[in-house]
């Protein structure tokens, strides 16, 4: 296989929001712009196991951050993410451009409260509450 970028971030984006009923899009990076957001960033999660042929079945490690005025949406949102990945097949995620095969997903970290934040310093500034939770997918390159 040709050295071709790896599309697994925008197709496990695309699945989740496929999927999962989400209060807003799902974005690549950390994004703490103001109001409600979901954003995840992705990176490589241990070595990698090379095989004869050349290929090498390798984890990535994807972080999934919530940012709600209500913390339940947050859980919720969450938990239904984990859940959606976990029960993610091969045939379900699929590379459009063969960078990789899709192996499975588990979740590695549970929903966490990371902080609350508000968008300005005025009074009736909103305030919202930001989770995070993480799971691993296990590819073929």
């Amino acid at each position: 296989m040709s050295q071709v970028d790896l599309d697994l971030d925008v197709r496990v984006a695309d699945y989740i929001s496929a999927n999962v009923k989400l209060f807003d899009t799902l974005t690549l990076g950390n994004d703490y712009a103001p109001g409600m957001s979901l954003s995840y960033t992705l990176q490589p999660a241990g070595p990698a196991i090379r095989y004869y042929n050349g290929r090498r079945r390798r984890s990535f490690a994807f972080a999934i951050t919530a940012k709600h005025p209500y913390n339940l949406v947050c859980i919720n949102t969450l938990n239904a993410i984990m859940n959606t990945m976990e029960n993610a097949t091969p045939a379900l995620i699929k590379s459009t451009n063969n960078s990789f095969k899709f192996v499975s997903a588990k979740m590695t970290t549970s929903h966490e409260f990371i902080a609350t934040v508000q968008d300005d310093d005025g009074q009736d500034a909103q305030k919202y509450g930001v989770y995070q939770g993480a799971f691993s997918v296990q590819v073929i390159i």
